[in-house]
């Protein structure tokens, strides 16, 4: 849908077409079908290479066509373009975050969110939190377990343009045991035959990937997050069979033992990773099992809240660990030794309903807390998640091929990184889905012929002030 004229400070240039060397007013659909071009002060891609600075980027029909240095481009000679001038700020990915609940509430609200069961409210309360994400610069996320797997429904009205929120990828129900973690709102199997068939179920139900609740939960203090909830034979079992119909697991793995068996049936997935012994108030790590996470590529889900708790007092104290290495006081501190080592990792929130939007808060919390700079950290927001979900030739990067989702911060973000915080535009395929924390309105609002401009600023006047 068209830019807000002068909707970011004026410097996104709604008219700026230019012609035989001329500055012409014209509508980008009316003149040039589905291209732009951006002027980038600073570009970071998402994939950990050094920002590019003055940047040119093509998009045509919603994907990034090219990326060339601003001087060396020649799109202008190719045909009139609608031109957005970022030329003093950055232009990053729009973030992926990729461990959500949007259709949960808070710990202690969830159950009776699902036992109440009304899906109208589900709904409402997942669009909510897509709303919420969005606002804040996460153009993607991956629901990992919904109430009554309603994640589904909200990524089909958004993908509809019935509603605005980030691309939603959603693994439905999540799949548990009887009096085990999440079995509150989960898929119930109790046995080899039966994880098969919850899987097999959920991707009948559209499901985009699969989440299997491999130990018990901290929310759910009938279960126990130190052992494995399955045996490897079973785990083995469900995995394959979700690999024979293409889809990826993601593993909720506490305990030590649960996530040596996963890694063994070969999951892709580990989130959280906490390493807990069976023995309460200790933690050990299985470097048999790190190295095999090195030999498969299986990644480690962190969720930043969890990754800077004291070690100590929340899960024990941590058993035969490196002299040479410092002993950690926090996951983030156990994990990143064996991310040096070659075992994958990317962050996300774990946030449950519209606590979504808080995700750049906690990304900034932890580049000062961790020392990162935002060339390292972007990514682990960004082109890690889709690479560990097997979506970077689409999504994550900002690269040729990809689609063009961005987000717009104000000046340089590796000097200025809560920046990152206030984002001034926020693109989804392209075009601008949020400028200064206003929401455009949904595709399907819009009517067409000579009633669609007027209907137009009407809703726009409405979405300005809901946001």
């Amino acid at each position: 849908f068209p830019l807000t004229v002068g909707s970011i400070s004026g410097r996104v240039t709604r008219r700026c077409a230019r012609t035989n060397g001329k500055v012409e007013n014209g509508s980008m659909n009316q003149r040039n079908g589905n291209r732009s071009l951006l002027r980038c002060g600073v570009l970071i891609d998402g994939s950990g290479a050094p920002a590019q600075e003055d940047a040119a980027v093509l998009v045509e029909d919603g994907k990034i066509a090219a990326i060339e240095p601003w001087h060396e481009q020649r799109f202008y000679e190719q045909n009139a373009l609608e031109t957005h001038d970022f030329s003093t700020q950055t232009v990053l990915p729009g973030l992926m975050d990729a461990h959500v609940h949007l259709c949960l509430k808070t710990e202690a609200e969830s159950s009776a969110l699902a036992e109440a069961g009304d899906p109208v409210e589900i709904v409402a309360w997942g669009l909510a939190s897509a709303i919420a994400a969005l606002r804040s610069g996460v153009t993607t996320v991956v629901d990992v377990g919904s109430s009554l797997g309603l994640a589904s429904r909200v990524a089909s009205l958004i993908d509809r343009g019935y509603a605005v929120g980030p691309k939603v990828f959603a693994a439905g129900l999540v799949i548990t045991t009887t009096a085990g973690h999440g079995a509150e709102f989960g898929r119930l199997a109790d046995s080899g035959a039966e994880l098969v068939r919850a899987v097999r179920s959920a991707v009948a139900d559209g499901a985009d990937l699969i989440k299997i609740m491999v130990t018990g939960g901290a929310i759910d203090p009938s279960t126990n997050r130190r052992r494995s909830q399955y045996s490897e034979e079973e785990l083995r079992l469900a995995i394959d069979d979700t690999h024979r119909l293409g889809k990826r697991v993601v593993g909720h793995a506490n305990a030590t033992e649960g996530i040596a068996r996963a890694v063994r049936a070969g999951i892709d997935i580990v989130a959280h990773c906490n390493w807990l012994a069976s023995e309460p108030g200790k933690i050990e790590v299985d470097y048999e099992t790190v190295a095999q996470m090195v030999r498969q590529g299986t990644w480690i889900d962190l969720n930043i809240e969890g990754a800077t708790r004291d070690l100590a007092a929340t899960d024990g104290l941590v058993q035969s660990w490196p002299v040479e290495v410092p002993e950690p006081a926090n996951r983030w501190e156990l994990l990143a030794p064996l991310r040096g080592e070659g075992v994958p990792l990317y962050l996300t929130s774990d946030a449950f309903g519209p606590a979504v939007g808080s995700f750049t808060e906690t990304l900034c919390q932890a580049r000062a807390t961790w020392q990162l700079d935002v060339e390292e950290l972007i990514p682990l927001a960004s082109g890690e998640p889709a690479r560990a979900l097997g979506m970077e030739a689409v999504r994550g990067l900002l690269a040729p091929g990809r689609v063009a989702d961005f987000v717009v911060v104000e000046g340089d973000l590796r000097s200025h990184p809560d920046a990152l915080l206030n984002p001034i535009a926020v693109f989804r395929n392209g075009e601008e889905a949020v400028a200064h924390g206003r929401l455009q309105p949904p595709d399907a609002a819009v009517g067409v012929g000579s009633a669609a401009a007027a209907q137009r600023s009407l809703l726009a006047s409405v979405f300005e002030v809901l946001s």
